[in-house]
């Protein structure tokens, strides 16, 4: 699209380069243009080539027998100069407005294209914004949630370290009564092995 683009935008410079030479050499032009040349240009310009000879036959004959002489032929009328240069310039503007037209289009297209990707890009941002909020939120909220355990989970931990204690000075008074209890037995049977 984008070389397209820049073709038709290259294409235009060129005819509007080509279109000042074509002014400058009308300009340089004006001299009147005589009878006979403009018939011959007319009709090879409207590819008329078998009139073209039959004119430039009878043209030729008409002066050759004196008939015609070139005082009496004189020059075209200004109008149909004028008419001609305007017919040239008619169809150079249309060609002109035909490259416009197509460049308007093609810019028309690149400018849609750039607006369905700015609309994606833009949901997409607009979705990932959605994304990072919902996000927030949640973090937000599980440190609250969290924050309510943190006084019960220290409590837990001082439960356990005091049940630990507990088990560790039961265990210690355990081990103590079982030594006790060993002593007793190992009194009671060398109490019992003497009598």
């Amino acid at each position: 699209g984008d070389e397209d683009l820049a073709k038709a935008l290259h294409t235009m410079q060129e005819q509007t380069i080509d279109a000042q030479i074509m002014i400058t050499k009308q300009s340089l032009s004006e001299t009147p243009e005589i009878v006979d040349d403009f018939l011959c240009n007319f009709l090879i310009r409207m590819g008329m080539n078998r009139t073209l000879d039959c004119f430039q036959t009878e043209w030729y004959e008409l002066m050759q027998r004196g008939v015609l002489e070139p005082k009496d032929v004189g020059f075209v009328p200004d109008a149909y100069i004028c008419n001609q240069h305007l017919e040239r310039e008619n169809i150079y503007l249309k060609k002109e407005m035909e490259n416009y037209k197509f460049a308007a289009n093609k810019a028309k297209d690149a400018l849609l294209k750039m607006q369905r990707e700015r609309d994606f890009h833009r949901m997409h941002h607009k979705r990932v914004v959605q994304e990072k909020n919902r996000l927030i939120n949640d973090i937000k909220r599980l440190k609250t949630h969290y924050a309510l355990y943190e006084p019960m989970l220290r409590q837990l931990n001082e439960k356990y370290e005091i049940l630990l204690r507990e088990k560790m000075l039961t265990s210690l008074e355990r081990d103590k009564v079982v030594g006790q209890v060993k002593l007793t037995r190992k009194a009671a049977a060398n109490y019992h092995s003497f009598h």
